[in-house]
């Protein structure tokens, strides 16, 4: 039959072994983002979430049809918006009244609450897809509402997996488990091929996370045989997810997130049999693992703000008895939220009727996004980025970025960029050869082109050193494949009489493996060809990002040691300079004695930021270090 409205039907009977399960993905997820060391893995309990998600809600949705021949579209929702929206609506207000309280930085706030209306409007995955350098990169740590970015994921799944199982069920079950089937190894595979090409969008996007939510609607579905194995099962299911919270990711998350979702979903399978499951069983019944498992989403949306803001308000690490303290704030949060929120919110209210809720559900967040741009837009507008020196700092980067400078997801078919080829093909030119630091060093290349009578052509390509052969990533062999093209093709645009600067993040490549061999290769590719050839040494990773010091006005929490860098970066100096060496017409360019002195390397230098994150020079700093070099005074101590 096809989907219609139904009268709803009395929910599947409750299992205590899935409130269990919560309580280990929920505390996997809040000691993994208090103390990441403790569980490296541990933020697959969001995967083991999404798993139960697909479980619970294909287990409801099958007894309705079931009972009805129907799904009732408007209830499902309905019991959808009581479930989530009241504590997510709470926590999300909290957190950007905190904001406005906490942070210093407006640029800091307004982020905040361009987050909090993509997180009422259920996009947050999407637009921190778009905003960050990903899930795992240090800044992240201080977006208070990066986690609602599963719920985006999970909502956007409600809002198709109705509708489309009506449908697949009026053929019958069998073909309703082959669809299923077949639709979450699509997913997979889609999963797999876009990870290849920007890993961030294969960790946000609902449909790159669609067979792990699938994974547990084919367990409600009924595959059957598991209750002749129960205890076995479930015991499978719980060593693969403790390996999978334990294990060090090492650059391949996915690992984890592929042995989490297998899994839960055997965890699944065994409860959903219905046999006693032994040991397993009683520990996932036990009072605390099924107290936990009740509050664990209010816990998981009240840690992560508190965690994160801490983290914002001051730069430095936070003490570890401030990070106990705080999640013991939020589990009193948790239980105070689930008692004075959940629960009351949860039961149907017979004046107000599901097609009813839902419509004032939509209208109530669409007003508050409203509201949320109306008052954060006037005072983003009035922060005056030359009057604040942080958010100034943040944004001290060269003119449009993506006029010369390619990222990942370019394409090498034109090269270079329109924008930034050759004016004069007979000309010699200032080439800026490189990964992001390379880009950042704009305006010292300008200055070198301005002093030589040149013109400048920028080649530069994130995360990609001028390294020829090099492979940069071998567990991405397209990311690998395009770095080891752009180097090539860069390469061939050198020409006589050129100048080359030659420049990279090169602490960022782990240890020197076979790189120096790349950049030698690099060097003498140039030096035989061009008038002269500028190999710019490493420079340092401060403590934390500049602009969030500034913003805390504590710009020395942020410096790092001079002994400490330059003992980290010996064997990266040594190695570039014995190349420079080689060759009469390479000269080797310190960074360090610019943006370093005697005793330290500072975030700031005479009243400008020197860094707009932990390590990418500002254009300031760029300029400035040019003059100094361009003058002979690049020994001078800030």
């Amino acid at each position: 039959m096809m989907v219609r409205p139904g009268t709803g039907a009395n929910p599947p009977a409750y299992l205590l072994e899935v409130d269990g399960l919560r309580a280990l993905a929920v505390v996997a997820v809040v000691v993994f983002h208090a103390f990441p060391a403790a569980l490296p893995g541990g933020f697959v309990g969001v995967d083991i979430f999404f798993v139960i998600s697909g479980y619970l809600i294909t287990r409801l949705l099958r007894a309705q049809w079931e009972t009805e021949g129907a799904i009732d579209i408007a209830a499902f929702y309905a019991r959808r918006v009581r479930r989530i929206l009241p504590l997510l609506v709470t926590v999300v207000l909290g957190t950007l009244v905190a904001s406005v309280l906490l942070l210093e930085d407006d640029e800091a706030v307004r982020q905040v609450a361009d987050s909090a209306m993509a997180s009422l409007l259920f996009v947050a995955n999407v637009y921190f897809q778009w905003m960050t350098g990903g899930y795992f990169h240090p800044a992240t740590e201080r977006l208070p509402l990066l986690h609602i970015w599963s719920l985006g994921v999970e909502e956007q799944f409600y809002l198709v997996w109705p509708l489309a199982l009506g449908l697949l069920l009026a053929g019958g079950r069998t073909r309703t488990l082959r669809w299923v089937v077949a639709l979450a190894a699509l997913s997979a595979l889609f999963a797999a091929l876009v990870c290849l090409f920007d890993a961030n969008a294969a960790f946000y996007l609902m449909p790159a996370r669609f067979w792990q939510l699938a994974a547990g609607g084919l367990i409600a579905l009924g595959f059957a045989g598991a209750a002749r194995r129960g205890p076995s099962v479930a015991w499978a299911g719980l060593v693969l997810m403790l390996v999978a919270i334990g294990l060090p990711t090492h650059g391949m998350a996915a690992i984890n997130i592929v042995l989490a979702t297998l899994g839960a979903a055997a965890l699944l399978w065994a409860v959903h049999g219905g046999a006693p499951l032994g040991v397993v069983g009683r520990a996932l019944r036990s009072r605390p693992a099924v107290f936990v498992g009740l509050i664990s989403y209010a816990l998981y949306l009240w840690h992560w703000p508190l965690l994160a803001l801490a983290r914002a308000a001051r730069p430095g690490p936070v003490p570890a008895t401030v990070l106990l303290g705080l999640c013991a704030a939020a589990l009193a949060l948790a239980w105070l939220s689930h008692h004075l929120i959940e629960k009351p919110l949860r039961r149907p209210d017979p004046a107000l009727p599901d097609r009813r809720l839902v419509a004032v559900s939509v209208l109530m967040c669409t007003s508050l996004v409203v509201c949320t741009w109306l008052v954060f837009g006037q005072v983003s507008g009035e922060a005056k980025p030359p009057q604040n020196l942080a958010a100034f700092s943040a944004s001290d980067k060269p003119r449009d970025p993506r006029e010369c400078r390619f990222t990942g997801l370019n394409s090498l078919d034109v090269f270079p960029k329109r924008a930034c080829s050759r004016a004069h093909e007979d000309r010699p030119a200032v080439v800026i050869w490189g990964d992001s630091h390379a880009w950042a060093l704009g305006p010292f290349a300008e200055a070198v082109a301005r002093g030589d009578g040149l013109q400048l052509l920028s080649l530069t390509r994130d995360a990609c050193p001028p390294a020829l052969g090099f492979d940069v990533n071998r567990a991405r062999p397209v990311e690998n494949d395009k770095c080891r093209r752009f180097n090539e093709l860069a390469a061939a645009q050198i020409r006589p009489g050129d100048t080359v600067i030659v420049v990279g993040n090169w602490l960022s490549y782990g240890n020197l493996g076979d790189m120096p061999a790349g950049v030698a290769a690099t060097v003498a590719q140039a030096a035989g060809t061009t008038r002269r050839v500028l190999l710019l040494g490493p420079s340092p990773v401060l403590a934390d990002d500049v602009p969030h010091c500034i913003a805390a006005r504590d710009a020395a929490a942020c410096r790092i040691g001079r002994a400490a860098f330059d003992a980290q970066t010996r064997p990266f100096t040594a190695e570039l300079q014995a190349i420079a060496a080689r060759f009469g017409n390479v000269s080797y360019v310190s960074r360090a004695e610019f943006f370093c002195n005697a005793s330290e390397c500072p975030a700031m230098r005479d009243g400008y930021a020197l860094y707009w994150d932990r390590h990418h020079p500002t254009s300031t700093a760029a300029r400035a270090f040019a003059q100094a070099w361009l003058g002979g005074n690049a020994a001078a101590a800030p």
